[in-house]
């Protein structure tokens, strides 16, 4: 009888033990960058993995390497089931090229915003679901959540696009008797606007220029220090935006933008006898830059080292979709705000691994 029963214990044991050996093949964690994301902006989040198996794992184009990595996303703010659904065309993400090593981990950065519709305002919950060949059933990381904010505006201002002199489309035209009839196009529109959210660790100003059909630029331009230091904004006769903003209490960034989102002229100031300012002239319509000092390149470093948003536009062409994370993302373009905030996180956390504890 004692033999029988310990038969039955040993199977039952196995029974459960077969599950528990599946699931222990490959770690998987979720975490977003952030925990606040302004409307329209990139929603990243990094996800680590670690192989518990012992082989290798790779990811390739043959059928029998062909895994993949897919998000669950769900509105958690709504009483809805359903998943977030994909644009139409967006492909996965690709993991082509991935090989986790028998106890191997690797950490990605993901863009959700570029495989998921997240242009809703709202909460958000997500999580990360790895399939493979070689693995018998999907792996899946617990839940995270995340939040889409439209912000605080702090200041907008609408301006007319400039027109050229040449334009064919900007002159008088003759109707069929040869009499010229006075043309008044009408005047494109586009706004800027500075908004300031809550990141989940920090206030942070976002720059975007839009119309009533488009949004042309997006980027974080600095922190938000409260209300005694906020930005100042010019517009000028060619309606570029000219904004100067505290990024400490002893340095100052000024930025340039046209009516297409390009950013045209930057500055690092610091703070002389007298702060800097802006100075609008009415009478030709430029706006100019008035006290302080240009930050000097060694010299001042140890004042400017520190303040992320300033390396974030070191590029006047760079923008938070176009620039690489680093070799090791899977993805190409991603933000370099993402990044930075991803290191500072993983500092604060001793480098530690977001797998900690399997």
């Amino acid at each position: 009888m004692f033999s029988k029963l310990r038969h039955v214990f040993a199977a039952v044991c196995f029974l459960f033990l077969i599950p528990l050996c599946v699931r222990a093949q490959v770690a998987i964690v979720v975490k977003p960058v952030q925990i606040n994301y302004l409307q329209y902006e990139s929603v990243f989040v990094r996800v680590a993995m670690r192989n518990l198996s012992a082989h290798p794992l790779a990811f390739g184009e043959n059928l029998g390497l062909k895994g993949n990595l897919q998000f669950e996303i769900r509105r958690s703010d709504r009483n809805d089931p359903s998943f977030v659904r994909s644009p139409k065309d967006a492909a996965l993400p690709d993991m082509t090229g991935v090989i986790l090593p028998p106890g191997g981990e690797k950490s990605y950065m993901f863009n959700l915003s570029k495989h998921y519709d997240l242009r809703s305002t709202g909460r958000y919950s997500v999580k990360a679901v790895l399939r493979h060949p070689q693995l018998t059933t999907p792996y899946q990381s617990k839940e995270v959540h995340f939040n889409i904010v439209r912000g605080n505006l702090i200041w907008s201002r609408t301006v007319g696009l400039p027109t050229l002199d040449d334009d064919p489309d900007n002159g008088d035209k003759a109707d069929a008797d040869g009499v010229k009839e006075e043309k008044r196009p009408t005047i494109k529109t586009r706004e800027y606007r500075i908004l300031s959210y809550f990141t989940g660790k920090s206030n942070i100003y976002c720059l975007t220029l839009e119309d009533k059909d488009n949004l042309y630029m997006l980027r974080h331009i600095g922190y938000d220090l409260g209300p005694d230091l906020r930005p100042k904004c010019e517009i000028d006769f060619l309606s570029r935006l000219n904004v100067l903003l505290p990024a400490s209490t002893k340095v100052y960034a000024y930025y340039q933008y046209n009516t297409d989102g390009n950013l045209e002229n930057r500055q690092i100031l610091m703070k002389d006898n007298k702060p800097p300012r802006l100075v609008y002239d009415p009478d030709t319509g430029i706006v100019k830059v008035v006290g302080g000092r240009e930050a000097r390149k060694d010299v001042d470093y140890e004042e400017i080292r520190d303040i992320q948003f300033l390396e974030d536009m070191r590029d006047p062409k760079s923008s938070l979709l176009d620039e690489p994370l680093d070799s090791d993302a899977i993805l190409g373009p991603e933000s370099v705000g993402a990044k930075e905030a991803a290191d500072k996180a993983g500092e604060r956390n001793g480098g530690k691994s977001l797998l900690e504890g399997f």
